[in-house]
């Protein structure tokens, strides 16, 4: 059983330029309040086959993630292959969608990942929904300031988690 977020913020800046941030995959922890650090594992910087390695801000978790979908200047589709001191998480997707929408743009992300097994599921279902439904929300308002402002986002960064806008 998939669980599945779906968010997305109006950013105030071209879709070139959001896309500029966001082709960068290593860097994804300029604009992800959950990763303290990110960096390429593959000398393939963009695209299809890019990977990366992300150490998270909870628990010392970590995780290799590789881009699967790519459609220049539009979308692309991150997975999490290897996911460390997260328990119970079997497999987890997030993509990433810009469109512009008159002077400004808008980022649309879904996040969707399944559980281990049927007590894994039970602990998603008490804690781990909201959480992740949280973290998907940081990663689009994190976006927003980073782009926006220049402002690497941390965890103690303050969002505009009221701009978010929850559509699944």
């Amino acid at each position: 059983m998939s669980t599945v977020f779906k968010s997305e913020i109006e950013i105030n800046a071209s879709k070139e330029k959001v896309w500029q941030a966001l082709s960068k995959v290593g860097d994804i922890c300029h604009g992800h309040p959950a990763v303290e650090t990110s960096h390429l594992t593959s000398t393939q910087t963009e695209g299809v086959g890019t990977t990366r390695h992300c150490n998270l801000a909870m628990m010392g978790a970590t995780s290799e993630e590789r881009v699967i979908e790519w459609v220049d200047g539009e979308y692309m589709k991150i997975e999490a292959y290897e996911i460390n001191k997260m328990p119970g998480i079997k497999d987890m997707f997030v993509d990433f969608a810009v469109r512009q929408e008159g002077d400004k743009s808008v980022l649309t992300s879904t996040m969707e990942y399944s559980m281990k097994n049927p007590f894994f599921d039970v602990m998603n279902t008490l804690v781990m929904k909201k959480m992740n439904g949280d973290i998907l929300n940081g990663i689009v308002a994190g976006h927003k300031k980073y782009i926006e402002d220049g402002e690497i986002v941390t965890q103690k960064t303050v969002l505009e988690m009221d701009k978010v806008v929850k559509l699944i």
